[in-house]
């Protein structure tokens, strides 16, 4: 793990882990359209940002980790799981499987894995990958309070030995056996890339000649363009191996290409409002599925396609600027900057404000 940085360093731009965040996001969105059905890979490429992000954002400190996690995760999922049980409620024909069930609202908020039919969903169903990123964070935090400067290496050690006894042991109760998954080590994966990029990168980005920036991002556009492709020619059921170390080398690929180089706008800002695209696009896209805009694989379905993956990133921009933003900073002032305020400037790096969960 490379030292800390002086803070007299200029900040590394890091918009290509934005960009990472706001492609996985919309491959989610194209996942759940039926005419692709072909984006699952997007929440692999998720937690290995994830995993790399925590490590970015500590570098200089763990302090306040988990409070700041749950400030930037909870409000807006309570917010999506609650919006849905009322909709199961008063309007249950709008839902394919989700029912009206408080046992199941009070687990789904205190993300608390459980099985409905055979798989293992909350009440807002994308929040399956929420319960991993919770445990992660618990891991995390658990990590750096043993050694901070090993955090890295402290916490993929519990997340292999995790895996290793799922792999071992069949867990009779769900959440033990769900939280055990393999899916678990894409988190690892982000971590390593972050030990890495740290030591050869994100120190002194300016170096990096341009042909070597080119060769970098071209090979990870290439691994991301094979992402979709292994969906159907690599043979494991088990989602590491199809997708995660795809995942994992694209990222490290990109960053290492991109890293400092100012990206457009509006891709950052897609790559800002991931979470809320990622949490609300099911509303938008079922919509439309229900009214059956997809049913029909013409050139008009697919127009309609893509306006639905346009019309779903401009809401959670919108999500994000009224949103999101405002009350994360709302509850950060009143839970954690409650302290004399600070003449000198943080985060030497100048890491996004708000980094990455799924």
């Amino acid at each position: 793990m490379a030292e800390n940085f002086s803070r007299a360093q200029p900040a590394v731009r890091l918009d290509s882990v934005q960009m990472l965040r706001a492609i996985a996001a919309v491959t989610v969105v194209t996942h759940h359209i039926s005419l692709f059905a072909n984006g699952e890979w997007g929440v692999d490429l998720f937690f290995v940002i994830s995993g790399f992000i925590m490590c970015y954002v500590t570098e200089e400190s763990g302090r306040h980790f988990l409070a700041k996690r749950i400030i930037r995760i909870v409000p807006l999922y309570w917010a999506g799981t609650i919006g849905v049980f009322c909709i199961a409620l008063m309007m249950p024909g709008l839902l394919n499987f989700t029912t009206a069930s408080f046992e199941d609202l009070v687990k789904s908020l205190m993300f608390i894995p459980f099985k409905k039919g055979d798989r293992v969903f909350p009440v807002l169903f994308l929040g399956w990958t929420l319960n991993f990123e919770m445990f992660f964070y618990l891991l995390f935090a658990a990590s750096m309070a043993l050694r901070h400067k090993h955090r890295a290496i402290v916490s993929s050690a519990l997340i292999l030995a995790i895996v290793v006894a799922g792999q071992l042991i069949h867990f009779e109760s769900v959440p033990v056996r769900f939280l055990a998954e393999p899916i678990i080590l894409e988190f690892a994966f982000g971590m390593l890339c972050y030990t890495f990029l740290v030591r050869d990168t994100l120190e002194r980005p300016q170096d990096r000649p341009i042909i070597s920036r080119i060769l970098w991002t071209s090979a990870g556009a290439l691994l991301i363009a094979c992402m979709p492709i292994a969906t159907w020619l690599v043979p494991s059921e088990d989602r590491v191996v199809r997708w995660g170390i795809l995942a994992t080398l694209s990222f490290y690929c990109i960053v290492r290409g991109l890293s400092g180089v100012r990206l457009p706008r509006w891709l950052v800002m897609i790559g800002d409002a991931s979470y809320s695209l990622y949490l609300f696009h099911p509303y938008v896209v079922q919509i439309f599925t229900k009214i059956g805009v997809f049913s029909r694989r013409d050139t008009g379905a697919y127009f309609m396609a893509l306006v639905v993956i346009v019309l779903c990133c401009g809401l959670s921009v919108l999500s994000y600027t009224y949103v999101e933003k405002p009350v994360s900073e709302f509850l950060r002032r009143k839970l954690i900057d409650r302290g004399p305020r600070r003449t000198a400037p943080e985060a030497p790096l100048g890491p996004p404000k708000q980094g990455p969960v799924i």
